[in-house]
């Protein structure tokens, strides 16, 4: 329950099948920013999700995430500038931060919404400030910003990147906002990691404005030269069938969620936070003399239960822990009782 993975399955729910043919002509390179379709197809769910017109060409197919994320960063910071990061957050941004030599500052969180403090973010911006990142939803509290925040702080004057992989995994029947009527100014991060739950076939994308498709594209080529075009098939190919798998995933995750909801009074467990999309849940340590770190790795060297701890995400310590309940349902009461045992043991 500590990785950031779902145990949802899509091919329980479709059959894809590449036929030695199609993977026969796919053994050389592909086009640097990824086959044609694919971005074509992405840009057909903008428009029908969320009525804009994006142009396939400012798409960029990456390697996860991870891939986009250091595209976005390699643009957009440099040596001794300043990106302002929030304060509880996946840990990978700061180190990003440094391995572009960049500074970072972090954004005050309101401390009961997990939202950024925008009117502080603001005293922030300074002219060293090259770039903001806005994570929506969230990792590891599941926030997501409102329409309405995501339009102020996109007229910050700053250019920002928007990592929205957890877009598509509301836990209710709330939909979620994205960042992409703002793109024309600033970066949308996403991935078919966590929506479709295929990790392991690394395939994410970039979105950028239009002035800095040429950047995009020699950073792209430099770093790496094409993403798996195999994995690209599989995504084109599940992309047709998005609508469907993503309400199969949702529901998985709801009812996972209702469940770890449901037994939390038994096991006399505290959450954190309150998640409205994604796959994790954030418990309250702080009644434990301890530090996170600790508590993590006590957690699975005595009782085998794999946790996140709080201070990943965020310094000084939060005292708290990040469990992953997409995991089998059958899992969820197991471990939280090895928690709950675990916090017995040691208050």
């Amino acid at each position: 329950m500590g990785k950031g993975v779902s145990a949802f399955n899509v091919f329980d729910h479709v059959d894809i099948q590449l036929t030695p043919k199609e993977l026969s002509a796919h053994t050389s390179y592909g086009d640097v920013n990824g086959l044609q379709r694919l971005r074509q197809a992405i840009a057909r769910y903008y428009g029908e999700k969320f009525n804009y017109d994006l142009n396939p060409n400012r798409i960029c197919i990456t390697d996860g995430a991870s891939g986009a994320l250091t595209i976005a960063f390699a643009l957009l910071t440099s040596n001794g500038g300043e990106i302002i990061l929030p304060d509880s957050c996946y840990p990978v941004y700061r180190i990003y931060a440094n391995l572009f030599a960049a500074r970072y500052q972090l954004a005050h969180l309101h401390p009961e919404s997990f939202h950024i403090d925008i009117p502080a973010l603001k005293r922030q911006i300074s002219k060293n400030t090259h770039a903001l990142l806005i994570n929506s939803p969230s990792n590891p509290h599941g926030a997501v910003l409102s329409e309405q925040e995501l339009a102020e702080i996109c007229e910050l004057g700053v250019p920002i990147i928007f990592d929205e992989v957890y877009q598509a995994l509301s836990l209710s029947d709330k939909k979620i906002p994205s960042a992409i009527h703002y793109s024309d100014q600033h970066f949308i991060v996403n991935s078919f990691s966590k929506s479709l739950s295929i990790a392991g076939f690394r395939l994410g994308y970039l979105i950028v404005p239009e002035r800095y498709i040429e950047k995009m594209t020699n950073a792209k080529a430099t770093m790496n030269i094409c993403t798996s075009l195999p994995s690209q098939l599989v995504g084109e190919m599940l992309l047709k069938n998005w609508d469907f798998l993503i309400q199969k995933h949702c529901e998985m995750l709801r009812k996972n969620w209702q469940e770890l909801n449901r037994l939390l009074p038994e096991y006399h467990l505290s959450l954190y936070s309150i998640p409205e999309a994604g796959f994790f849940a954030v418990f309250d340590v702080s009644a434990l003399d301890k530090s996170s770190l600790t508590i993590s790795l006590e957690l699975i060297r005595q009782f085998a239960l794999n946790s996140a701890p709080g201070i990943d995400f965020q310094t000084p310590d939060p005292r708290f822990i990040r469990l992953n309940f997409a995991c089998p349902i059958e899992d969820i009461a197991p471990a939280l009782n090895r928690f709950s045992t675990y916090l017995q043991q040691n208050s």
